[in-house]
Formats: C-alpha cells, structure tokens, sequence
C-alpha cells in the first residue's frame, strides 16, 4: 500500500475511564449516563456486564433499569474523559503520520510516506500496548488504506484488536456488512435504499451513482457510492457537512400544560434558528419528539415549503405538530425541535447533473408561511416565564430521535 490509514477507537471509553477510576466497577453492571439532578438519566455507555442484558446507549435509565435490576447509575465525568482523551491522543501522536480527531474516544493516523503494511501492523500493535499498560484503557484498530474502510474495520472484532482490510479480503469483510454500517447510512437512508432491495454495503458499492440518486435526492447518494468502494476522497472529518440541527429539554418537573411546553418550544426553535442561521441554512423539514412522564415517545415532522430559519416559522410548525399528535394523556418528560433537509440560499447540485434555475420564476415565500415568517414572537418573556415556572432549563443537542418517511 502506498498509503495507509489507521482508526483507532477506544473500547466502552466512557465505562473504560470509570473502571480505571473506581476498579471495583469492572465486577458489577453499570451505565454512564447524564445528570439525574436535571433528569437526564439517559444511558451514554454501559459496561459489558450491562449489555449481556440488553443496556445500550439511548435508553432511559428507568429502562435499563427493568432489564437489568442491578444496574448502577454513573454520572458522566466530562472532565475526567477530557484528561484521558489528551493521553490517548499523546500516544497516537508518537508513531508518525498525520493524526485526524473524530471525537472524544478515536480518530485516524494517516501515513502517506509509503509504510508497508506490515510496519503498519507493528504501529498499531505499539500503539494498542501502550494504551493499554500506560494509560489502562484498551484501543481497536482498524487498517486500510483508506479512511472508510479502516473505520469500519476498527469495530469489526472488538475489543483490544487489530483488523486489516486490503483490496484482496474487501469484498467479503466489508460488502457482506449491513447498509447502515457505513458512514452517513442513518436508519432513515438505510430504511429508503432498503425499499429498493439495496440492503449492505456490497449492495451501495455495486448499484449505478445515478440511481442511488434518484432514490436519495441529494449529492450525498455520490458520496456514499464513492465510501463503499473505498474512495475517501470527498471526506473530510474536519469539516463534515451538517445533516440536521437539534436541541432537546428534559425539565427538571413534568409539564402539565399546554402552555408550559409551547414556552419551551418557543426558547428551542430560538436554539435552532439560531444555529441555523450561524451556519447560512435553512430547513424544508420540521420535527417534534414528544417523551411523556410513562418515557412514551412520540414523533412526527412536517415540511416547509420554502425552507425557514425563522424562529416564528419553527415556533408555529412545532406548535402544530403538537397540537395535532398529543392528547396530553399524560404529562411531558421532555421535548425536542430538530430541523433537516438543509439547504443554503444557492445549493449546489452534483456536477452530473444539469439543471435550469430562473430567478424570474422561483418566488422565495409561498403565501401560507409568509405571515409566519414575519411575526415577533418575545422569546425573552417566554423565557423568564419559563425561569419562574422551573428555575433553570438546560438547552442540550437532540439525538434522541429519527425522521420519518
């Protein structure tokens, strides 16, 4: 190989550090999940003790709870992984190559001075041993000769393992593997190719560019045929495109009203919009996650279509959708706002295709949204009224729920 890439990904970081803290851990079920003075008990990370029965990332603790009985709640110690990650990234700094971050606990070391694959293999055995008695903490590595390919190949034989992936053994480690193993294959994209009979990875990598086109609808479906056939050219983890823009609110009490959860719709389509607009979009789809006092969720989404990043506009569609989808049969835990299908002012198409854009003939507001856009809605007020009702509301990033067909 001319090139090659390492992925190093840390095994159960966030539960690796807690062992590493408190050593008695690693003898008993356990979840790393938020704070519980604020009622963000939702499960970051679980041991291995945890998962045999069933603990994963996503769920409530009340949840985890009921499958395993014994399971102990970790609040999440931002600090102490912050400290951990600086020594793991000291230790994948020493062997060369140019070291590329993707969050707390991995990233890749490129090598693009003609290392064999060899001498990459002894790097990443260097690197798993020093992690590991230096730092008491266990890395998997993934090796390819491409950015794609060694991520995956990372996760394939967890935990404290090396797995190589070269153009002879491709095919059959990573084509076999199911659609959403590959990057940027969310449950909503995995769900539409899987429609279409293209269901692994093997499946993307054989199908024509030009129809996973036509079944997306965006440049991303080029993207995606270039990753499963190992071509990392148009990736970039420094500066990966934004696909959709969230934030969610667990209060620290339920909501019983109406009213109490249009006052925190309200300060979340401010979060929003404003993140929309630092980042020059807008966005054609509007979703709602409404998780009730029974940790019952529901969600549903409906399209704008113009494309907003008004706060009124955002206000309003999520108003709506509550309105139309909950009979507050019980009170709210939490809610959250996400925004997807995001466009700036002038998208840009794939250069395969051709296209005719006439302003004369494009009006930027239909008239069912310009009243919306253009009411002030005082989020200010809402917010004291939300402060007197509550005391202090934590604003945090959604994650915890999907669009929908």
């Amino acid at each position: 190989m001319s090139r090659v890439v390492l992925h190093a990904d840390m095994d159960r970081f966030f539960c690796a550090c807690e062992e590493k803290a408190d050593p008695r851990l690693a003898a008993m079920p356990f979840a790393v999940c938020g704070d519980p003075q604020m009622r963000h008990g939702i499960v970051m990370s679980a041991n291995s003790i945890a998962r045999k029965y069933g603990v994963r990332a996503g769920l409530s603790f009340t949840e985890a709870r009921l499958l395993c009985p014994e399971l102990r709640y970790v609040t999440a110690d931002y600090p102490r992984y912050l400290k951990e990650t600086k020594g793991v990234r000291e230790v994948f700094g020493k062997y060369g190559g140019r070291l590329i971050p993707y969050g707390m606990d991995e990233g890749w070391i490129c090598h693009e001075d003609g290392i064999t694959l060899d001498e990459a293999q002894q790097i990443g055995k260097l690197i798993r041993i020093e992690v590991k008695y230096a730092l008491g903490l266990s890395v998997s590595i993934g090796l390819s000769d491409n950015m794609i390919f060694s991520k995956i190949a990372s996760d394939l034989r967890k935990p404290n393992s090396i797995t190589v992936i070269t153009e002879e053994n491709y095919r059959e480690l990573i084509w076999r593997l199911k659609a959403k193993k590959l990057l940027f294959v969310g449950a909503v994209r995995e769900k539409k190719l899987a429609f279409y009979g293209i269901k692994t990875i093997g499946d993307i990598a054989r199908t024509e560019p030009s129809y996973l086109y036509r079944i997306l609808r965006n440049k991303a479906a080029y993207d995606l045929w270039a990753f499963a056939n190992g071509d990392d050219r148009n990736f970039s983890p420094e500066c990966e495109q934004i696909k959709s823009i969230g934030n969610t609110v667990t209060t620290p009490r339920d909501m019983q009203t109406h009213e109490e959860a249009a006052a925190v719709f309200c300060m979340l389509a401010a979060a929003v919009s404003t993140r929309l607009k630092n980042n020059g979009l807008k966005a054609r789809c509007v979703a709602i996650c409404l998780r009730d006092s029974h940790f019952q969720s529901i969600t549903r989404q409906t399209t704008v279509k113009t494309g907003t990043d008004s706060v009124a506009s955002l206000y309003e569609k999520a108003l709506s959708l509550m309105e139309q989808n909950y009979r507050w049969q019980y009170p709210l835990r939490s809610v959250g706002l996400r925004v997807s299908s995001l466009t700036s002012n002038y998208p840009q198409l794939p250069e395969q295709l051709t296209y005719r854009f006439d302003k004369g003939q494009v009006s930027l507001f239909d008239d069912d949204d310009c009243d919306i856009m253009e009411r002030e809605i005082d989020v200010d007020a809402k917010m004291r009224w939300l402060t007197e009702r509550f005391g202090e509301i934590s604003v945090e990033k959604a994650g915890g729920f999907e669009e929908e067909k």
